[in-house]
């Protein structure tokens, strides 16, 4: 790589991080099989295996240099995120999925994007107004909601924006003309994504 704050991991290069995270990651690994215990423990064994041979780890397993770096960023988990939703709420990985982390949403450290194919995207001190590229999805959906798709891919319904505040993760879920909370069994409706951002922040 020739810009050293950014960094691609395979899945199973980010599976053998998230082993060191101490619960921060929190983020999807779209080629493993995270519920099946062999599949992880395979998946962080080659990660680890491919880390060592970048040189991004020690033979133990320790991450080194830009893995490292990324792994310091991690924190305490993502301050936001922005991922679509199919209509069973289930996430829909051909679209965006972004993770920002950093001590607020006003302060980003490091911007995560997971692409389907398990490849994850991590860009140190990114530029500035990475959470308002965010709302403007969100704004996006609201306003034009999504194409069809023609391949039988599966089909994004929401997208969900979330940021935490303190102690608690607040979300909202967005579609075409719609936007409201993501966790309540009676969601609250807001007349415009900028009203719901605006709870989401408060």
């Amino acid at each position: 790589m020739t810009d050293v704050n950014r960094l691609a991991l395979t899945d199973d290069e980010a599976a053998a991080v998230a082993m060191h995270a101490s619960g921060a990651w929190r983020t999807p690994l779209p080629t493993v099989d995270e519920v099946d215990e062999a599949d992880l423990f395979s998946a962080v064994l080659r990660g680890r295996r491919s880390l060592v041979i970048r040189e991004l780890a020690q033979p133990d397993g320790t991450v080194t240099g830009e893995a490292a770096e990324v792994l310091k960023r991690l924190g305490t988990g993502p301050c936001a995120a922005f991922m679509l939703v199919d209509g069973d709420g289930t996430w829909v990985p051909t679209g965006p999925t972004v993770y920002l982390y950093g001590p607020t949403t006003d302060d980003v450290e490091m911007s995560h994007i997971v692409a389907a194919a398990g490849v994850h995207y991590f860009r140190l001190a990114p530029p500035p107004r990475q959470w308002l590229a965010l709302t403007e999805l969100a704004e996006a959906v609201f306003a034009d909601g999504f194409t069809a798709a023609t391949d039988g891919t599966q089909q994004p319904a929401a997208a969900l924006l979330s940021a935490a505040r303190e102690t608690r993760t607040r979300i909202i879920r967005v579609a075409q003309g719609e936007a409201s909370t993501a966790q309540d069994q009676e969601p609250f409706a807001f007349a415009s994504v900028a009203q719901a951002v605006g709870w989401l922040l408060s």
